[in-house]
């Protein structure tokens, strides 16, 4: 079944404003961090810049799941992007330099409040612009056009802020929020959710959408288990820049062209898939993905050949590819729409939460410049991908 004319209008507006948004994030986290590198302390102030944006989200995304559920979708999506635009033109116009260090820090953290409060309504308005057997392909495209960036933006942004400056950087920056936010403003809502009649507090709404996952116990497994997957991926992203330590000189840049291509054939592949994949096989692709992890070390330690290492890196991150589109879609899929919006600000929390919490574990227990760390991560995914589907298998004879 193909996208319908609405649909497919659709589809191509929500590509395009999230690429020119993913290199606008991009381009101005580069600009500032190179600013930011410069100072005499300007590590303290990286961590600041960095952090600030991980306190701000644990605290809003609830907000922003009430919001999304209560509100149109659309217009806080748009509303917020406009916002956001305004937000960086003015740093780049308006803000004498001996106030830029704080005003960078304090625009990071709005424009993290306003991501926060956008994010869960941008995952569930699309259950309200294609119908949900298409959801799947939208988020294929999502995720090819994200890791076609991914790989593209950097040395873009690099380009931009070396020729035109810091200030036009994030003038131009501006202009991609804005642009992204007008292209959302001419979504055709083909599904209206209407909002419940009943008046709560913010409180018993968040508490609701806990009470309804609990009775969603499917749901909440897979949910439970991203969270634990999230978990282990930090440990992952903690010693790839060790690579070059723990493989030969330069693996570290070829792991991350790997990364980007594995990343962008997972995204294309799961294009391909014409329906949604049942929950249970969420379980076997993160089960799957931690067999190259686990043959990594030693098929280098027997060849001391990186070219084995490289397709590891590619196959396991296809794999987190697919996965990622398809828990997405699962959550867009299956969740209510009364409370989905609440839904996906849970797992943005839970992620926000458990991916510093792997990366300290991580730390602690590891030796990050080890390649044995690789075999381990990718035994820890097939214990768990294991564990999960046991307890899933178990829960679902329950209910039969």
């Amino acid at each position: 079944m193909k996208l319908n004319e609405r649909e497919l209008a659709n589809t191509v507006k929500v590509v395009i404003s999230n690429g020119v948004s993913k290199l606008g994030d991009i381009l101005f986290d580069y600009v500032n961090s190179v600013w930011l590198s410069k100072l005499g302390n300007g590590s303290f102030w990286m961590a600041v810049y960095q952090s600030s944006e991980t306190i701000v989200s644990v605290f809003v995304n609830f907000i922003g799941g009430v919001l999304s559920d209560a509100k149109q979708r659309k217009s806080i999506i748009w509303i917020c992007d406009i916002i956001a635009g305004i937000l960086c033109i003015a740093l780049a116009v308006f803000v004498p330099s001996f106030l830029l260090l704080y005003a960078i820090i304090g625009i990071n953290i709005a424009l993290s409040v306003l991501s926060s409060i956008r994010d869960p309504a941008y995952k569930a308005v699309f259950g309200e612009i294609v119908r949900k057997e298409q959801i799947g392909r939208v988020n294929s495209l999502l995720e090819s056009c994200k890791q076609t960036i991914k790989v593209a933006g950097p040395v873009l942004a690099m380009v931009i802020a070396k020729f035109v400056g810091s200030k036009m950087a994030l003038l131009l920056d501006g202009l991609t929020f804005i642009i992204s936010g007008l292209l959302i403003k001419q979504l055709d809502i083909l599904f209206e959710t209407e909002p419940p009649l009943v008046k709560q507090s913010s409180f018993d709404k968040i508490k609701d959408a806990f009470k309804y996952l609990l009775k969603e116990k499917i749901i909440l497994i897979v949910i439970a288990f991203a969270s634990v997957i999230n978990f282990i991926l930090a440990g992952y992203e903690l010693i790839l820049p060790f690579a070059s330590f723990a493989f030969s000189k330069n693996a570290y840049a070829f792991f991350l062209t790997a990364e980007s291509v594995g990343g962008l054939l997972g995204a294309v592949s799961s294009n391909l898939i014409q329906k949604e994949l049942a929950s249970k096989h969420l379980f076997w692709i993160i089960a799957v993905s931690g067999l190259p992890l686990v043959i990594m070390s030693p098929l280098y330690q027997a060849t001391h050949w990186l070219f084995g290492p490289i397709i590891c890196i590619a196959l396991f991150n296809f794999c987190v590819s697919v996965f990622n589109i398809q828990f997405m879609t699962y959550i867009q899929t299956n969740a209510d729409m009364t409370y989905i919006g609440r839904v996906f600000s849970i797992v943005f929390t839970a992620a926000i939460i458990f991916v510093p919490m792997g990366s300290f574990f991580f730390q602690s227990v590891m030796d990050v410049k080890a390649s044995e760390n690789y075999l381990w991560l990718g035994g820890l995914l097939i214990v768990v991908a294991s564990t999960a589907s046991i307890i899933y298998s178990l829960n679902e004879r329950r209910v039969g």
